[in-house]
C-alpha cells in the first residue's frame, strides 16, 4: 500500500472529526446556538480579535449588591478642591475604599506640600474649562468640595464653575457627581439666606443656581448641604433633612464621610439634603438614612432679592401704626 496516498487521507479524516467534535461542544443543547466562550477558545491566538464583542463589560455596581462597588472594577474618583479644608478629609476617607484617587487642585505644587499622602495630583481650575477636560479624562466619579471665599467670587466659582465642571464631566463621560453645597441654598426665605444674599454678593443665590445646573445635567448626582463647618468629626450623630428648614453645625470630617459614603449607596442617588450634627442620634446611624431621602426635594431656590414677606409685613404694620396715631389725634 502506498503510504504517501494514505497519510493525507488520514490527516483529513482526523481534522474533520476534531472540527465536528468542537462544533458539537460549542452548540447549546436547547436552541442550537453557539456558546460564545467556547467559540473564543477555538479562535487562534494569532488573530487580532476584538474581545469586547465576546465578553460582557464589567459594571460599576453588581446586580445583586445594595450599592457596593464591584471588586473587579476599581472606579477612578477625582476630587475637586482636594487641598481645601474639606477636600483633605475626602482624600483620607477615599484611602480606605477600593477606588483609585485623583486629587485636583489649581496649584499642585502647593497642594503636594500641604497634603500628606501619595496621590495622583492633576491641575484643575473650575474657571478654566480646558484644564477640566484634561483632569477628568478617565474619571468615573467626581467629588467637588470647591466653594467661593468671601462671597465676592461666588458667581464665578459656585455658579459658572459648576457649569464648567458639569459640561466637562459630560464630555469626558463622568457617571456621578457628588457636590458639597451649603445649608441655605434651598431656603430662599430663610433669615440667614436672605442676610447672606444681601451682604455677600448673593452668594446663596449662586450656590442655588449651581445646584440646579447639576440636578438638570442628566448626570447621576448627590448634593450635600452641610451646616456651619466646625467641631470634631465622628463625635456626634449626623442628622439628614430636606427642604432647607434646619440649621446647625457639622465638622468637615463628617461631611467628607457622608459624601464618600454616597458613592457606595444607591439610595443617595439624585438626592439633595442637609446634614448637621445631632447628639441625640447614634454616631453610625446616618448610614442607613439615605433610603428615607426623597428625589426632587430641595426647597426653594433663592433669587437673591429681598423676599416679599420681608418688606410687606413691616410695611403693613407701619401703615397700621400711622393709621392708629392719626385716628387718636382726630379723637383728641
Amino acid at each position: 500500500m502506498n503510504l504517501r496516498k494514505i497519510l493525507p487521507t488520514a490527516i483529513l479524516l482526523l481534522f474533520s472529526q476534531t472540527a465536528v467534535s468542537h462544533n458539537s461542544e460549542c452548540l447549546e443543547p436547547t436552541n442550537n446556538e453557539f456558546n460564545r466562550p467556547c467559540i473564543e477558545r477555538l479562535i487562534p491566538r494569532s488573530l487580532a480579535v476584538n474581545r469586547t464583542m465576546l465578553e460582557p463589560q464589567a459594571s460599576l455596581f453588581t446586580d445583586d449588591s445594595t450599592g457596593s462597588m464591584s471588586a473587579a472594577d476599581r472606579p477612578l474618583v477625582a476630587v475637586l478642591g482636594a487641598s481645601g479644608r474639606t477636600g483633605v478629609y475626602v482624600l483620607e476617607e477615599l484611602k480606605s475604599r477600593d477606588v483609585d484617587i485623583r486629587a485636583l487642585s489649581r496649584n499642585i505644587e502647593t497642594a503636594k506640600q500641604k497634603v500628606d499622602g501619595d496621590f495622583e495630583w492633576v491641575p484643575a481650575d473650575v474657571t478654566d474649562p480646558k484644564s477640566l477636560l484634561l483632569a477628568f479624562e478617565g474619571v468615573d466619579i467626581l467629588i467637588s468640595t470647591i466653594g467661593s471665599t468671601g462671597g465676592d467670587n461666588s458667581e464665578m466659582i459656585d455658579y459658572e464653575g459648576s457649569i464648567n465642571f458639569v459640561e466637562a464631566a459630560k464630555e469626558t463621560g463622568v457617571s456621578r457627581i457628588i457636590y458639597m453645597s451649603s445649608i441655605g441654598a434651598g431656603g430662599a426665605e430663610n433669615f440667614s439666606t436672605v442676610i447672606l444674599n444681601l451682604v455677600a454678593n448673593k452668594t446663596m443665590k449662586w450656590k442655588s443656581l449651581g445646584e440646579d445646573y447639576i440636578r438638570n445635567s442628566g448626570i447621576d448626582f448627590t448634593i450635600v448641604r452641610p451646616g456651619g463647618l466646625r467641631g470634631e468629626p465622628g463625635a456626634l450623630g449626623i442628622r439628614f433633612e430636606q427642604g432647607d428648614e434646619v440649621i446647625g453645625w457639622i465638622p468637615r470630617g463628617d461631611v467628607a464621610a457622608v459624601m464618600v459614603e454616597s458613592i457606595f449607596n444607591d439610595d443617595a442617588s439624585n438626592k439633595t439634603f442637609e446634614v448637621i450634627n445631632d447628639e441625640s442620634l447614634p454616631i453610625e446611624a446616618w448610614k442607613d438614612e439615605f433610603i428615607n431621602l426623597k428625589e426632587g426635594e430641595f426647597g426653594k431656590i433663592a433669587t437673591g432679592d429681598l423676599p416679599t414677606t420681608y418688606w410687606l409685613t413691616p410695611l403693613v404694620i407701619l401703615l397700621a401704626i400711622i393709621y392708629l396715631i392719626r385716628r387718636r389725634k382726630k379723637r383728641a
